[in-house]
């Protein structure tokens, strides 16, 4: 059987003042209309019956998940009671399906990226999904670059393993290896080599390899992970998680098993695909109007130019004179800055913990 596994983790402080600890990235609605997470279930649906859809989310964000997903099951919400990255999250969800369904494979996804084209995307995870089962691998979806950037992970192809058609022909690699946010030579360079791959955080294994490499590559977060899984399924499962869940290591997936497997396959493909890291990466997603602006507010301007306006209704913002700025007016914040520092929010949102400004959290 299939199983969907949604992560709803990430702080999203490059997107303050918009996302927040009660308000986190994936519960933005960028376009106006649907929020990231709701999305994502959305594009699970269309791979796995929607009983089979789990999402593994801080424990502070299960209200606003279920307020937000008003028909999804509770029990179907794994609550973290602290954040410990995705490896943890993987793992626990693996154990969870793997006790659940033996034969169980887990398509593993970010609640806040961006995907469009369902058709290619249902047609390149059913193929993933082939090539898990025949190899015993965890199959990842790399992105053929498009730019230079730096905010990305890296995946560099290996050995050809196969090359599958259905109504598009992709390649199926060999990883040779992972590259977390290079530099700017760096990723240039990857570019040129024309063999590396855009990291999108999707991953799709059985439960039974997931947790045999968890095993294999970092046995201590296994160790914790079986006795966790003890509880799960059972009226126990909370108290569980809440006992050992705080134990593991912060880690991610890629660290902690894909820059060690030797089970690792990427299926190349141009797929739309955004991952929204700052404000400046809405350009990406977003059309812009006839000045190169994404306006999304009630807006004036004189002479605004390649700028992106967000804010509440009611409220006028009025620009002149603008080139290359971010401006988003939420209830109690506003941020200005300029495009090219737009990853730089990140260490406005650190500043305002360090002066004890919670309330702006």
């Amino acid at each position: 059987m299939l199983y969907a596994v949604i992560i709803a983790g990430g702080a999203g402080k490059r997107l303050w003042p918009a996302s927040r600890k009660g308000n986190p990235k994936f519960l933005l609605k960028l376009d106006g209309k649907a929020s990231l997470l709701k999305s994502t279930v959305s594009r699970a649906k269309e791979l796995v019956p929607a009983n089979n859809i789990f999402i593994v989310a801080n424990k502070e964000h299960v209200r606003p998940i279920s307020k937000e997903l008003p028909r999804f099951p509770r029990k179907n919400i794994i609550a973290e009671p602290v954040s410990r990255n995705t490896a943890p999250a993987i793992c626990v969800a693996a154990a969870l399906i793997d006790k659940k369904d033996p034969n169980g494979l887990l398509f593993v996804m970010p609640a806040d990226h961006i995907i469009k084209g369902s058709t290619s995307v249902k047609e390149i995870f059913n193929l993933a999904a082939l090539v898990a089962h025949l190899k015993g691998a965890i199959v990842t979806i790399g992105i053929k670059p498009k730019a230079p950037l730096t905010g990305y992970g890296y995946i560099k192809q290996g050995k050809l393993y196969k090359r599958l058609m259905a109504k598009t022909k992709y390649d199926v690699f060999k990883v040779d290896r992972f590259t977390e946010k290079p530099s700017l030579p760096k990723a240039k360079q990857f570019l040129k080599t024309k063999k590396y791959l855009w990291n999108n955080g999707i991953f799709i294994a059985t439960a039974k390899t997931f947790l045999e490499e968890f095993k294999r590559c970092k046995p201590s977060l296994y160790k914790i992970t079986q006795k966790i899984q003890k509880g799960l399924l059972t009226k126990k499962q909370r108290s569980y998680i809440d006992r050992y869940y705080k134990k593991f290591q912060n880690i991610s997936m890629d660290y902690a098993i894909m820059e060690k497997t030797k089970k690792a396959y990427v299926i190349k493909s141009d797929i739309a695909w955004y991952d929204i890291g700052s404000w400046a990466s809405l350009d990406n997603y977003l059309c812009a109007d006839s000045k190169g602006n994404i306006i999304k507010a009630d807006h004036i301007g004189v002479d605004t130019n390649h700028s992106v306006v967000m804010g509440k209704k009611g409220h006028l913002i009025a620009t002149c004179g603008l080139d290359g700025l971010v401006i988003i007016q939420t209830k109690d914040a506003t941020i200005v800055c300029s495009k090219d520092r737009a990853e730089d929010v990140k260490s406005l949102v650190e500043l305002i913990e360090k002066k004890g400004l919670k309330r702006y959290l």
